[in-house]
């Protein structure tokens, strides 16, 4: 594993950025966990990320809703929200969707899974508001991906 801090300045960089990143999983699946506080970019990102991968649904937040799955064109995206279940992510039943080696889950609130779960990822982003446009993004993975994102992104890293 390796990590790379990125500087996102504005929503247009968090679309090249989530476009491009994107790119990196046309062929693979992958289990990305999101974190930050309310507001820092989760949903915006998996937005931006899903219209990446061809996904022609509008994405929006599952907060309420706790999952939601999108076709995207080479596979299925699964966008998930714990924040409202947090201790109770056994009673879902949303590991057959982690473990698959075809679709892609993004895992908003990824801190409230359970210990055993928390090593799973392909990828973590842990965002950070600096104002209401910057972000600072944390990117813990694999090191093919922080190869990849040193070579396709590298105007926003610090």
């Amino acid at each position: 594993m390796q990590q790379v801090q990125l500087k996102i300045a504005n929503l247009l960089d968090m679309e090249k950025f989530a476009h491009t990143l994107a790119k990196y999983f046309k062929d693979e699946g992958a289990v990305i966990f999101l974190d930050g506080d309310l507001g820092a970019g989760k949903t915006t990102f998996t937005q931006y990320f899903a219209e990446g991968l061809g996904v022609k649904d509008v994405v929006t937040s599952p907060t309420f809703n706790i999952f939601k799955r999108y076709k995207g064109k080479n596979r299925y995206l699964n966008h998930f929200d714990l924040y409202r279940i947090q201790d109770n992510v056994y009673d879902q039943g949303f590991e057959e969707y982690w473990y698959s080696n075809d679709d892609i889950s993004i895992i908003e609130w990824a801190e409230y899974l359970p210990n055993e779960f928390r090593s799973m990822f392909s990828l973590k982003l842990s965002l950070d508001s600096i104002t209401e446009d910057v972000k600072y993004i944390n990117v813990l993975g694999k090191n093919s991906i922080i190869s990849y994102i040193k070579d396709y992104c590298h105007e926003f890293i610090r």
